[in-house]
């Protein structure tokens, strides 16, 4: 057998390798890259969720349960907790707008008897425990230096009339309370009203006894005093004192430092 290849099979072995070439360093134009496909995160079993995931359905299939198992307990218990939220809401309203905001304008020593005070005469009525803590009141202010005669403390001697008066139902004491107040601020009006400095103070102080001397009238006409010479004799220092000031400031003018006088209003209802 002869060992030299005919032409025909080496040209068929030429065009083979030529074949062979022409794919195994193809152009990179011509290639031909298959698309990634997006990555998809596998859905676990539940035995395969995290710590937090298994609490959060475990926390909502026992509600279910709970719920499905005991319906009035369950009502009853978010009743409680939504009775107590608002409760804690409204004791914190009351507590920052009539107990904080009230007495803000005291020293602290001061206001912290107030609101004893208020708490016993208003909300925890103990007529001997909100009586002690008026006069500590009215004590500790003196002992801070506060003004006899400031709308504050005349505010608090006011205050403790109306609790006897409302609360402990006892007129007769609220009158004295009232007149010796009275007493205390026409006289210091008489002596020291006409100074210069005091010309607002003497504006307010003035006011006071107006509304003293109204309220007193009311008192003394209640049925179970029925004082009515006293009671015609108040009324009747009201309006004088009213009307007096009141042409005093039409007639010269309102001074330097004086300020306004009662309003309208206020001048109506003390001439009812």
């Amino acid at each position: 057998m002869s060992s030299s290849l005919s032409p025909r099979i080496c040209h068929q072995l030429l065009r083979s390798q030529s074949r062979s070439t022409q794919t195994r360093f193809r152009p990179i134009s011509q290639w031909h890259v298959r698309p990634t496909p997006r990555y998809q995160k596998p859905l676990l079993p539940l035995s395969r969720l995290t710590q937090p995931q298994r609490r959060h359905k475990s926390f909502y299939r026992a509600a279910r349960e709970l719920y499905r198992d005991h319906p009035i307990s369950v009502i009853f218990a978010t009743f409680c907790i939504v009775s107590a939220s608002g409760l804690f809401f409204y004791a914190n309203h009351v507590y920052q707008n009539y107990i904080i905001s009230e007495f803000a304008s005291y020293p602290e020593p001061v206001a912290n008897k107030l609101r004893r005070a208020l708490w016993y005469s208003n909300y925890d009525l103990q007529p001997d425990n909100a009586l002690k803590y008026y006069k500590q009141a009215l004590e500790v202010a003196q002992q801070c230096g506060m003004d006899a005669y400031s709308d504050e403390i005349l505010g608090v001697k006011i205050q403790l009339a109306s609790f006897l008066e409302k609360q402990m139902t006892k007129p007769r004491l609220a009158i004295d309370v009232l007149e010796e107040v009275k007493k205390q601020c026409t006289q210091w009006e008489t002596e020291k009203g006409g100074l210069v400095e005091n010309r607002g103070m003497r504006t307010r102080v003035l006011r006071q006894c107006v509304r003293l001397s109204v309220k007193l009238g009311e008192l003394y006409a209640r049925p179970d005093i029925m004082e009515t010479e006293a009671a015609e004799e108040s009324l009747v220092w009201a309006v004088t004192t009213l009307l007096k000031e009141q042409e005093r400031r039409e007639r010269e003018g309102v001074k330097e430092g004086e300020g306004e006088w009662m309003s309208a209003e206020e001048i109506g209802g003390a001439l009812e």
